[in-house]
């Protein structure tokens, strides 16, 4: 009799070993984010991963290896990652075992920092549980998340003086030359319009002060134009810091922009070829998240995008224009806007930003 209640234990204990750790990952829940989808270059960045035992039977033994992209260099307690990371060629790991009663959660926040403009997949996971009898493991893939980190500011005092010198002129035509015939909405009062813009009445109706936004044969705006057509790498990250520099400069003066580029630059929903006219946050985090995914590609030369640029052109538009550097057939082409115009373009060169005197 006791032989037979032996070998029925052994019998259990085998299929419980062969059956465990399959069973108990279907119960499983394991989480991970970052708390920002768009960075910068230099911040520091905490990446939160959450496992969560939903069975009211406790694991024994969970094994949690996180990877991490090496230019997102690991900022925590030396001691903690000395014990559990170690790196590897293009990524570096950070491997944890635990125990998990039943119905718990237990989570992990790791710090670190992006050294380079680009896009990141960090935390990609596996998760395994070891079966009864320490015997063997059963595993799980969980897919990496996504962070965005744009380039910096421009740096070079060419760049910074160009920007400048181009905006205050640019403000000063706008609200001499405005001419409100036509009034076609309301936006936000900035405090930069003149006090006979502001509309008394709409401000009244949605309790913050508006100003009248006047038919485009009035309203100066500004298209921003990059072009990365035979630019160096060097040259064309130099010209990525300026057009984030030139779209925040915009962005704090109120002054509604457009963007168009023969470049790579991949928004949130896709290629993004050209941005319409627009203002705020969502407008501006629309082209830096785009920045930080840009690549070197060029889809088509100079010239034609600046025949789109005309082609769309619209009354009282004024350009700015971030390049690579100069060339001999450059010169053609920027007289064509400033002739559309009617004054002169503020042009950029990426170069400028390579050796940031």
């Amino acid at each position: 009799m006791i032989w037979i209640l032996v070998i029925l234990s052994i019998a259990v204990l085998l299929v419980l070993e062969r059956r465990w750790a399959p069973y108990a990952l279907q119960f499983l829940h394991l989480t991970g984010q970052c708390n920002a989808a768009l960075a910068e270059p230099g911040e520091t960045v905490v990446w939160t991963t959450a496992v969560e035992n939903q069975s009211r039977l406790p694991i024994p033994f969970l094994r949690l290896e996180l990877r991490f992209p090496n230019e997102l260099v690991p900022k925590d307690s030396d001691l903690w990652l000395k014990s559990h990371s170690k790196a590897g060629i293009q990524k570096w790991h950070v491997e944890e075992r635990l125990s998990l009663g039943g119905r718990q959660r237990r989570s992990r926040s790791l710090a670190f920092v992006p050294s380079l403009r680009g896009q990141y997949a960090p935390g990609s996971c596996r998760m395994s549980i070891g079966d009864l009898l320490g015997f063997q493991e059963s595993s799980l893939e969980i897919p990496a998340g996504k962070l965005v980190v744009m380039p910096e500011t421009a740096k070079n005092r060419k760049s910074l003086d160009a920007v400048s010198g181009f905006l205050g002129d640019f403000s000063v035509r706008r609200f001499i030359l405005e001419d409100p015939i036509l009034t076609t909405g309301f936006r936000d009062y900035s405090g930069r319009e003149p006090m006979k813009d502001i509309s008394w009445t709409r401000s009244a109706m949605t309790g913050s002060l508006q100003v009248k936004q006047y038919d485009h044969t009035a309203e100066r705006t500004v298209t921003v134009l990059l072009n990365v057509e035979d630019g160096t790498p060097t040259e064309l990250e130099g010209a990525f810091r300026q057009m984030r520099t030139v779209c925040e400069a915009l962005d704090r003066r109120r002054i509604p922009f457009s963007m168009r580029t023969n470049g790579s630059l991949t928004g949130p929903v896709g290629k993004l070829f050209s941005l319409s006219e627009g203002l705020g946050e969502q407008h501006l985090n629309t082209i830096l998240f785009s920045l930080g995914q840009a690549d070197y590609t060029c889809y088509h030369g100079f010239a034609r995008l600046t025949r789109q640029a005309l082609d769309n052109r619209k009354s009282s538009e004024s350009y700015i224009l971030i390049t690579p550097h100069p060339t001999d057939t450059l010169g053609q082409c920027i007289r064509k806007l400033e002739a559309a115009s009617g004054n002169r373009i503020c042009v950029l060169y990426g170069s400028w930003e390579v050796d940031n005197p």
